[in-house]
């Protein structure tokens, strides 16, 4: 069946804002949700472009069942880590199984590596090109419903990189004196990678903001944060491009900063947590079904 998968990037340019976070929560319980169109759980992949490689190692943590490692039958190490750096170092890529690893039955990764730190000294005119070229030359959106990109906080060829190929971008931000600077910073870098004149690849399909979503939102400090929530939601730039907020919130925790690395919310018997995480998906996947009709 081919799904026609819509590419998602998570993304701020202010770290801390629980992105990899969100992505990781996000993405498992998604691909344990039925989608009412097929009756079938939505099929997701993952892709870690942060050099710091956190989803990557959060996920290897959870899923120590999966081998990142390519290794023959007698356990021989043949081809080194599966790896998104397989995709830049110029070698001919055979089997997509040598970048894709399988988490369970519907969630995928493209797991992150460190070595990428040094990417963007080596780069070259078609760097940013790579990941956008081996999800088209493979036919990569066939096979799920969802691919969400996991980006660094920083304005680099990362960033490119995942706007190339992007239906849609979301933006985690923390209600603090320093959201609205944050959202109005994302968007100028939008402006200037998408709305210029070098980058002909935008002329048919352009990444569309799916919204703001407000993360480790704390009940103790609830009046001040309020304050600033509000704020953004009449700031120029929010009125400006039309940018939505999204009505459900990720509210801080101490299970989640706390915890085992390799813990999931799907994990946990917290009816806080579960019902937080699943109204999330539920508008995020609303959200994305408008847009992508409307």
């Amino acid at each position: 069946m081919d799904r026609h998968g819509k590419i998602i990037s998570f993304i701020n340019m202010k770290g801390g804002v629980g992105k990899t976070t969100l992505c990781k929560e996000m993405a498992n319980y998604i691909s344990l949700t039925v989608n009412e169109a097929t009756n079938e759980k939505f099929k997701v992949l993952v892709i870690d472009i942060d050099p710091q490689s956190n989803l990557t190692q959060a996920f290897d943590s959870r899923f120590p069942q999966t081998n990142m490692v390519i290794s023959d039958e007698s356990g021989n190490v043949i081809q080194g880590k599966r790896s998104i750096e397989k995709i830049f170092n110029n070698k001919p890529i055979e089997n997509t199984k040598d970048i894709i690893v399988e988490l369970h039955d519907n969630l995928d990764i493209i797991p992150g590596e460190l070595e990428t730190v040094f990417l963007e000294r080596a780069q070259n005119n078609n760097t940013a090109h790579k990941l956008m070229d081996f999800v088209k030359d493979n036919k990569i959106t066939k096979d799920y419903d969802f691919i969400f990109i996991d980006c660094p906080p920083t304005y680099s060829v990362y960033t490119e990189m995942a706007f190339f190929i992007s239906d849609f971008y979301f933006v985690p931000v923390i209600p603090d004196a320093y959201s609205t600077l944050g959202v109005d910073l994302l968007e100028r870098v939008v402006d200037d990678i998408v709305y210029n004149n070098r980058n002909t690849i935008f002329s048919e399909n352009k990444p569309l903001n799916l919204g703001v979503v407000f993360t480790r939102v704390d009940k103790a400090n609830k009046p001040q944060q309020e304050s600033y929530i509000k704020a953004l939601g009449k700031s120029d730039i929010v009125n400006e491009k039309k940018i939505y907020i999204f009505k459900s919130m990720f509210t801080e925790s101490n299970k989640l900063s706390t915890s085992e690395f390799e813990k999931l919310i799907t994990d946990r018997e917290d009816k806080r947590l579960g019902s937080m995480l699943s109204n999330l998906c539920t508008e995020f996947l609303y959200r994305v079904e408008d847009l992508t009709n409307g």
